[in-house]
Formats: C-alpha cells, sequence, structure tokens
C-alpha cells in the first residue's frame, strides 16, 4: 500500500517560513506582552514591588510570563485554611511569627490571583496577538 499526498512540500515549505526569521519569536513576544499587562493590570498592591516584577520573556518556543517575587505563588493561590486547597502550601491550619516586637497569630489569606486569570481570561486576544506577530 502507498499513500501519496499532493502539496505536502508546500505545507512543510509554509510551516518552516512561519518559524524562520523570528516570525514565531514575535509572535509569542506578542502574545505573552497581553498576559503580562492584564496580570499587572490585576495584580494586587501593597507595596507595588511584585506588580513591578511581573515580565514577560521568549525562550525558545514558549512565552514565559511570571516573577520571580518569591512571594507570588501565596498571593495567587493564598495560604492556609483560607487558600486554594490544591496547593501544598494550604494545608496549614494556623501559625505564629514574629514580627515588629509582637507575636501574631493567622490562619492565612485568601487567593489574589492575577496570573492564571490573565491567561484565561483573554485567549481571543492573545490568538489575536499571535496572528499579528505572524504578519509583522
Amino acid at each position: 500500500m502507498q499513500i501519496e499526498i499532493d502539496g505536502i512540500d508546500n505545507v512543510v515549505n509554509a510551516l518552516q517560513n512561519l518559524v524562520s526569521g523570528g516570525k514565531l519569536q514575535n509572535a509569542l513576544a506578542k502574545a505573552g506582552e497581553v498576559v503580562r499587562a492584564d496580570a499587572v493590570d490585576n495584580c494586587p498592591v501593597d507595596t507595588g514591588f511584585l506588580k513591578e516584577h511581573i515580565t514577560s520573556t521568549v525562550e525558545d518556543d514558549s512565552a514565559v510570563i511570571g516573577t520571580n517575587v518569591e512571594y507570588a505563588p501565596y498571593v495567587e493561590f493564598g495560604t492556609g485554611v483560607q487558600g486554594d486547597k490544591s496547593v501544598a502550601h494550604t494545608t496549614k491550619k494556623h501559625w505564629t511569627y514574629y514580627s515588629g516586637g509582637r507575636f501574631y497569630t493567622t490562619s492565612g489569606h485568601a487567593p489574589q490571583p492575577f496570573l492564571v486569570p490573565a491567561l484565561k481570561n483573554n485567549i481571543p486576544q492573545i490568538i489575536e496577538a499571535f496572528k499579528n506577530g505572524f504578519q509583522s
């Protein structure tokens, strides 16, 4: 049995042209910026440090949006009994810590998601940005 597909070479050439010349990276950068901008807009603010450190970078064939701020997961998913139950750091019922000469006891805080919604709520805009990135 032999199968022939007429025009497959054209399809392969077209796909190679799309990913050559930086078009894929351009599309990923544009789509990543959509997510980054929305995450910044919806990031809760105390000092502004977290909001100022949300980045979008292109690594190989992926857009990476996030932050290196160590407490970001606790903001995104919450902590303790109030946090997202699917995340390991939310299993503690309460804890006590010392700060400013006083002891404090807490049961955690509710999630304040800003990264996951930035992706989920912008699918049409991400697709459009990706299309525009290939046209540039």
